[in-house]
């Protein structure tokens, strides 16, 4: 009898240091959203333009969404294409012709909160720079 009293009062005790463990932080703080970028985090021009002139290699991969951002700012990669291929890889069309900016905008939005290292180039869909139909 007395080795259940022990732990019952064993296991209420356990109990009481997992609620204690649990996050009792705002979640504010447990997610601030996007962190500022510094200058040495993100590459620049100029550092791309370093490593041509060293002949050292400059690796580019196209990511559409958060996940694959993570990976490729994970790997080390330079420059991260949010493309317009997104229309046909991700919306199922069959050319790149029906994405629209706002579209192609919730990609690259996506894609700059998983790389956070690469400079981040985003595709216009078409047509959404010229100012007119005439040449």
């Amino acid at each position: 009898m007395a080795f259940l009293h022990k732990l019952s009062k064993a296991s209420s005790l356990a109990g009481a240091s997992l609620i204690r463990r649990m996050s009792n932080v705002p979640e504010n703080t447990v997610y601030g959203g996007p962190k500022p970028q510094t200058p040495n985090q993100r590459v620049t021009l100029n550092q791309l333009r370093q490593k041509y002139k060293k002949g050292e290699p400059i690796t580019m991969v196209t990511a559409y969404d958060y996940p694959s951002a993570v990976h490729l700012d994970t790997a080390g990669i330079d420059i991260c294409l949010v493309g317009d291929s997104a229309s046909m890889v991700v919306h199922g069309h069959d050319t790149t012709l029906p994405i629209t900016l706002d579209e192609m905008l919730v990609h690259c939005r996506a894609v700059a909160r998983g790389a956070k290292r690469p400079l981040l180039v985003g595709d216009l869909p078409f047509g959404t720079y010229e100012t007119s139909t005439c040449q």
